[in-house]
């Protein structure tokens, strides 16, 4: 422990951080936290109760975005990208067939004698 000028109590840690005692206890004897026991009654530092709250939190956001960017998202992400493209070519190329169609329409008709007659000009649509 750094300093014993700045040791509390399980139980002023619990109020400080929001966890209970039993689990502060806990965390202090699997090493995640610095404390030490005197008698029966384990303490730890204001600081330690930060340290540890400061990790978990940076811990819980470094696997949101590993979380965010794992593989099956990955490839959730391609595959749902590649359909929005191909959908949207099918469409625009559905369109684009229309348009052809009704061009030809205007380019042929019929001559005041009664015969067809083909019109050979550019298209400008």
């Amino acid at each position: 422990m750094d300093s014993l000028k700045n040791i509390i109590s399980l139980n002023q840690a619990a109020k400080m951080s929001g966890y209970t005692q039993d689990y502060l206890g806990y965390l202090i004897r699997t090493g995640e936290m610095k404390g030490i026991k005197k008698g029966r009654t384990w303490f730890t530092t204001e600081e330690a109760v930060k340290d540890y709250i400061f990790k978990k939190k940076v811990r819980s956001e470094k696997l949101a975005v590993k979380e965010f960017l794992s593989p099956t998202r990955r490839k959730n992400i391609i595959i749902a990208t590649v359909i929005v493209f191909v959908v949207g070519f099918l469409l625009l190329s559905t369109m684009n067939k229309n348009k052809e169609s009704r061009v030809n329409e205007i380019r042929s008709g019929v001559a005041s004698d009664g015969e067809g007659v083909r019109i050979n000009s550019p298209s400008h649509y």
